[in-house]
């Protein structure tokens, strides 16, 4: 994990790290990720309590117990939005929207219901190349 981003972190409210290895490895498992990504990395050593953005007004959910708000958003992104199977949602759908973690490239997307026909296409106007590209923004 990059020194700046760790700096962001470690400025967030709460009990960030992470305890609990075993939980963060089965979510991971369960959602088949790689335990090598950026996602895993951070996963595996901080927990999302609640994470303070001033460049975004979603909220990130945290992967591992005490909750599994991470897997019941991905299961709803693939069974109501019919999102393919590589996208995991790093956050609520309250607003119709979220941010999608590809499994496969590592890249983060900005999601828009509205704009579900174009984002299939591949037409994505917002995406970061890595978690942690993505994680610096957010924090920052």
């Amino acid at each position: 994990i990059p020194n700046e981003l760790i700096q962001l972190i470690e400025k967030q409210p709460g009990d960030i790290h992470r305890t609990d290895k075993r939980s963060v490895t089965e979510a991971l498992t369960a959602l088949n990720i790689s335990l090598d990504s950026e996602l895993s990395e951070f996963f595996l050593n901080y927990t999302i309590t609640f994470f303070r953005s001033n460049s975004s007004d979603e909220e990130l959910c945290d992967i591992a117990a005490p909750s599994n708000e991470i897997e019941v958003g991905t299961n709803f992104i693939h069974e109501v939005w019919e999102l393919p199977e590589n996208f995991i949602c790093l956050t609520s759908v309250q607003g119709e929207g979220c941010y999608l973690y590809d499994k496969n490239s590592g890249e983060v997307l900005d999601f828009s219901l509205a704009n579900r026909d174009d984002f299939l296409a591949g037409k994505q106007q917002l995406k970061w190349s890595g978690f942690f590209e993505f994680l610096t923004w957010y924090l920052s």
